[in-house]
């Protein structure tokens, strides 16, 4: 995203991180017809190849460890499979794997299962302050992207974390006459709750900018996760190591990292090598473009300023 209010909020999480103005509850335990979309979607073979190319997208392509820490590799990768369910566009499908799952078994869901499966597919992603909690049962949330929106939100495992005035990074589930939390919950501290807060007010933050496309990625990296760690990296070894894992990995019959390797070697024009790639490879995704485009800049600048 390359707008002003989405820059500052990314600054924002990058200088935050050392404070540990960010940090992730336990999961909360999903709805059942969510358990059920996130298993079965990715079941697919034809799905399984883009779940890949989305792991290496999500990740930046490092790995889960490197993110979450060891005892925080599992709760990565959970995110991560959310973003893919849920909102990784698959251009040959024009729909995500959960849209795609609901074509093929709406007809033999059961009526109940059916409402509820299309209910998850109409999700709220957002920022969400916290007004009042009923711990270990519900909270009420008010929506800051989408202002005069409330949510009143069953949850039993993050209700017991949260205070009123803290902020909630998460998507939201509409189910029955309620509302349910993801598992891609970010909760905030008071103090950095605050800052965000100012940042609206000043109208340095615009969610008529962000909103039209908002995923789960986007909301992860506006609060610690950008392409800087990319740019800035001093190793070229480093870059082309990540290069050649994501060619290996996900497109090895299109365009092999020799070939790759060569393109950047010859090319003295990179924006025409960035749209060749591009097409060789097949990326379709804008955030996987992003980071591969990200990544082939930083190795053809190093090489060609040597």
């Amino acid at each position: 995203m390359s707008h002003d209010a989405f820059d500052r909020m990314r600054d924002y999480g990058d200088g935050q991180k050392a404070n540990s103005s960010v940090r992730l509850p336990s999961l909360p335990q999903r709805l059942p017809i969510v358990e059920r979309i996130m298993s079965e979607a990715i079941r697919d073979p034809f799905i399984a190849h883009y779940r890949k190319r989305s792991q290496f997208t999500f990740f930046c392509g490092a790995d889960p460890e490197q993110l979450g820490g060891h005892d925080g590799q599992l709760e990565v990768v959970g995110r991560c499979l959310e973003w893919f369910v849920f909102d990784y566009l698959i251009d040959e499908l024009g729909s995500t794997p959960a849209q795609h799952w609901f074509n093929l078994n709406a007809d033999e869901l059961s009526p109940q299962d059916r409402t509820d499966a299309a209910d998850c597919l109409n999700f709220i992603l957002g920022i969400f302050e916290i007004t009042t909690v009923v711990p270990g049962k519900n909270f009420t949330a008010s929506d800051l992207m989408r202002r005069g929106e409330s949510y009143h939100i069953s949850e039993h495992i993050v209700s017991e974390e949260l205070t009123a005035g803290q902020l909630l990074l998460s998507r939201v589930f509409p189910h029955r006459s309620g509302y349910a939390l993801s598992g891609m919950a970010v909760l905030m501290t008071k103090n950095a709750t605050a800052e965000i807060k100012h940042l609206i007010r000043s109208d340095k933050l615009k969610p008529d900018y962000i909103l039209p496309t908002l995923d789960g990625l986007e909301l992860e990296n506006m609060f610690g996760r950008s392409l800087k760690e990319i740019e800035s990296t001093t190793t070229l070894d480093r870059l082309q190591q990540q290069l050649k894992h994501y060619v290996k990995e996900i497109n090895p019959n299109h365009l092999t990292f020799e070939q790759l390797q060569k393109l950047i070697n010859d090319s003295d024009e990179p924006v025409k090598l960035l749209g060749r790639i591009a097409q060789d490879l097949e990326i379709y995704c804008r955030h996987e473009m992003d980071l591969i485009f990200a990544l082939i800049l930083a190795v053809w600048n190093k090489i060609h300023r040597i």
